[in-house]
């Protein structure tokens, strides 16, 4: 009885391991929050990495001025070739009046497993 109390117990401890994401930085990327001009254009580019499951979506959604809902900026589905290192660069274009625009870089593996950062732009 004892034996199989510990082998529990070991068993809820374990956790799976998350894949990872980074933003690209340098030059021609954005990776920080920023107070940008209305309607800049903008790169942002993410490196992932996968843990124990292959990545298999990645999606940038965006939200205005603090509302919850978000919109599907790009959406991508992860191919085999990349599904343990996922490296991908994304333009886009903010909004050409003044407010608060936050943007998820989101990556979900095979097994459901989710990872995202963000980003929030205070538009001038």
């Amino acid at each position: 009885m004892v034996l199989f109390l510990t082998i529990c117990i070991g068993c809820e401890n374990e956790k799976e391991r998350a894949a990872t994401i980074d933003f690209k930085t340098g030059n021609e990327y954005t990776y920080q929050d920023a107070v940008i001009s209305k309607g800049s254009s903008l790169t942002v580019g993410v490196i992932a990495v996968r843990a124990e499951n292959n990545l298999k979506t990645y999606n940038v959604s965006v939200s205005y001025d603090g509302v919850a809902t978000t919109k599907t900026v790009k959406n991508f589905i992860i191919s085999d070739n990349e599904n343990s290192l996922f490296d991908k660069d994304v333009n886009f274009t903010v909004r050409n009046q003044e407010g608060i625009e936050k943007y998820y870089f989101t990556i979900v593996d095979a097994d459901g497993n989710i990872v995202q950062k963000n980003l929030t732009f205070t538009v001038e």
